[in-house]
């Protein structure tokens, strides 16, 4: 049994380890992303339209500079520079791809942002960064931990469960939904083709 359950681990993290180039420092500086809106965190969760239940866990982190922290996430885009998990460069455009990327018949995306100072988004940034990389399936785990202990997070439970994310990141006071909603099988053809979108 102890053979079954190593395996087991084995295969889920090798799973999570995918071949990708890791960003040299020189092409996360020049993606640096700037936003004019107040710092915030948003959990992005990728919500099955059938069953209602977040099914994958991410965070758009707004303080110093916008990122992407998709652990154990699909996503990738040839021209933003990414380390561990840690996507950088996130202009409006980007999110709207991102948002897009996930947004399909069977799944909706539901955004809940919370404002908070850009310190506590930057700490929020750091502890993803120290993250790396994810294995798959345990997105929320990490989510939780790059949020653990850091105001006014402290309610979000350590957990393996992105609907557990969800609900309680529905009880911070403040936080703001959004949701994107989209009913084809995931390609993002109509914003390939758009113009850049205003901040």
């Amino acid at each position: 049994m102890l053979r079954i359950m190593l395996v087991l681990v084995a295969a889920v993290s090798l799973a999570g380890c995918e071949v990708y180039r890791s960003a040299e420092p020189e092409e996360i500086a020049r993606a640096r992303y700037v936003s004019a809106e107040p710092p915030s965190v948003t959990l992005v969760s990728m919500v099955n339209a059938e069953t209602g239940r977040s099914a994958h866990s991410a965070l758009v982190i707004n303080g110093s500079q916008r990122v992407l922290y998709d652990p154990a996430g699909t996503f990738t885009h040839p021209d933003l520079p990414r380390r561990g998990d840690v996507h950088y460069g996130i202009t409006p455009r980007y999110l709207d791809y991102y948002e897009r990327y996930h947004a399909r018949f069977s799944h909706f995306v539901h955004s809940q942002k919370v404002y908070v100072s850009r310190e506590t988004a930057d700490r929020v940034m750091a502890n993803a960064i120290a993250e790396g990389r994810t294995p798959k399936m345990f997105c929320a785990s990490s989510v939780t931990t790059a949020l653990r202990g850091v105001p006014p997070f402290t309610g979000v439970r350590y957990t393996l469960l992105p609907e557990t994310t969800l609900e309680d990141f529905a009880r911070i006071p403040g936080v703001e939904d959004s949701y994107v909603y989209e009913s084809d099988i995931g390609k993002n053809n109509a914003w390939e083709h758009s113009d850049i979108l205003p901040e």
